[in-house]
Formats: structure tokens, sequence, C-alpha cells
């Protein structure tokens, strides 16, 4: 299946790239300390530069209007055009090499701190930075992604620890202080929500399968192992998926290869065909059909659609 290039930019070397949830737009991080809101030309909306040891998950409110910034020990709102801060909320400093993340959703600003008692994600208000709910986990965090959910009262969190091991957990705005966590495991990355809200995406650590889970309680519905798809079988899944559309998911392959699979069997429907200089290193789907690969080091984004678009199912 082929690629449609939709456009194409260079940025400084990435330290991330993301999708902002409820909004036409994607957020890149360079590890110059660069944080930019690129529109679907890959245009730059928005440009504000963070302190260089600034490396966690950043969001952007919906309307573009602010970036919630994850600082080493602080969460901190800071307006995207005037580049001033609204508000800060402190917390215990990450140690080096972990950082927190942060979601923005409309019960308010999601975040993962450190407090002396443990790692916390905690639910801030968006008008001012108070903590209005918080809910603890362990063990301790290294780094970690929150994706809001349809709802908007809950969000899954991945969260990685020191031992290469990854988690996922359900919280809800209406249950503080109780952090569901998803089976099986800790070898699955959190990677993408279903926009009907039923369904949850995992990839796996190393070997194992691309999984589609229900909501909220992780039971499987399909796994795919990627012995089933690629044809060498040291080619395993990387943790790089998303919801395409409501019926395909797009996965990425440790051979940088990406491949569509229907909803909700995970039988492989294509694989997406590029242009040879294409950067296939990242890749970052949007449910609106859309999608960004890059190369982290050189900065090259690229924007895609489907050429054709294949019935699924």
């Amino acid at each position: 299946m082929r690629a449609q290039l939709l456009a194409r930019a260079t940025l400084p070397s990435l330290w991330s790239l993301d999708r902002i949830p409820g909004a036409a737009a994607w957020l890149a991080h360079g590890v110059d300390g660069s944080l930019v809101v690129l529109d679907d030309s890959l245009t730059t909306v928005r440009e504000m530069r963070l302190p260089g040891d600034w490396k966690g998950g950043h969001s952007v409110t919906p309307d573009l209007g602010h970036f919630v910034a994850s600082a080493p020990d602080r969460v901190v709102l800071l307006d995207a055009a005037a580049g001033t801060e609204v508000w800060s909320h402190p917390h215990v400093p990450w140690e080096s090499e972990e950082a927190g993340s942060a979601a923005v959703t409309a019960a308010g600003i999601w975040a993962m701190t450190r407090t002396a008692e443990g790692d916390r994600c905690v639910l801030l208000d968006g008008a001012d930075g108070r903590a209005q709910a918080s809910w603890p986990l362990e063990p301790a965090t290294v780094g970690s992604e929150l994706l809001p959910h349809p709802d908007g009262v809950h969000v899954g969190l991945a969260a990685s620890h020191a031992d290469d091991a990854y988690r996922i957990f359900v919280l809800g705005a209406h249950a503080p202080e109780s952090a569901v966590e998803v089976p099986p495991g800790e070898s699955r990355v959190l990677t993408d929500i279903h926009g009907s809200g039923r369904i949850m995406l995992t990839t796996p650590i190393e070997a194992g399968p691309l999984a589609l889970v229900r909501f909220p309680d992780g039971a499987v519905i399909a796994a795919r192992p990627g012995e089933q798809v690629f044809p060498d079988p040291d080619e395993v899944f990387d943790i790089y998926a998303g919801f395409l559309r409501r019926d395909l998911v797009l996965a990425a392959s440790s051979g940088e290869r990406h491949v569509l699979f229907s909803v909700p069997d995970l039988r492989a429907v294509a694989e997406i065909d590029y242009p040879e200089d294409a950067p296939r290193e990242w890749l970052v789907v949007r449910a609106d059909g859309t999608w960004l690969t890059a190369d982290a080091e050189s900065g090259t984004v690229c924007a895609w659609a489907l050429e054709h678009q294949p019935a699924a199912g």
C-alpha cells in the first residue's frame, strides 16, 4: 500500500515527537530544548525554548494556547504565545535520566510526579495547578506516557521502570487513589486508545505480540505475533503503533517495516510502501488517517496518508 507524502520538514535533532489529542497538530521536542507545535503542513505554529534538562513528556492544550511542561522538579503551565509561566506545581526532583510526563483532558491536567513517599500521578486544576486528586504508583518510574481516554475522565498510563519493565495502568478522575493495573505482565507498552474508548493497543518490549486489549480490564481481544507477519524470524514489533482509523492499526517493526492491521482481529492488511528516502525510524499515528515518520538524529519529519484507502475487517 503506497503512502502519499503530505508534507516534509527538517527540525533540530529530536528528543520526542507526539500527536496532540484534540488538535490537528503535532508536538516536536528537540534535544536542544526547542518545543515546537506543527500543523498538518508541518509548519511551525507555536515554538518555545525550554531548559536543556527538561526531557520529560510535555503536552499542549487543544486550543494550542498553552504548553504543559514536565520539568525535573515541577510541572509548569506556559503561555504559548508570550512564553511566560502561568503556574508551577513543584515536586521532588527526578533523578538523573528520569523524567515525568503530562497530558491535558477535560478533567484537568494529569502529570506524573515524585513525592517523598513515592511516585504519584496527580490531576491538576488547569487554572491554577492545584492538585485535585492523586494516585500512588509503585515501583518508582523512570519514564512514562499518559494517554487521554476519549471520555475525558480516564487516562491510560504507560510506566517504565529501572529494570526495563513497562506496566500499564488505568486511572479515572472519579476514583482517586485507585490506579488499576492492566494485565498482562511487564512486557507491553500502552500505545493508543481506540476512539470508541473500548479498546487499547499495546506493543511488546523485545519479542512479543501486537495486541488489542479491552478497556478497562485489559482482557486480550486479539494478539498478532511478529513471526506471523515478518519474513525474518529476528524481526519483531517495535514500540511504535496507533489506530490510523477506527478499523485500522498501523504498527512498526524492528526492521522499520510499517504494516496495516484490521480491527478488531489484527489481520495483516498491507505493508506501507514509502519512497526510498523516507525516514522510518519513528512512527506517530493519528486516528484521522494521517501519520508521521521521522529520523531522530537528522530531525527529518514527514507527514503521510494512504494513497488508496483499504477496506479492513
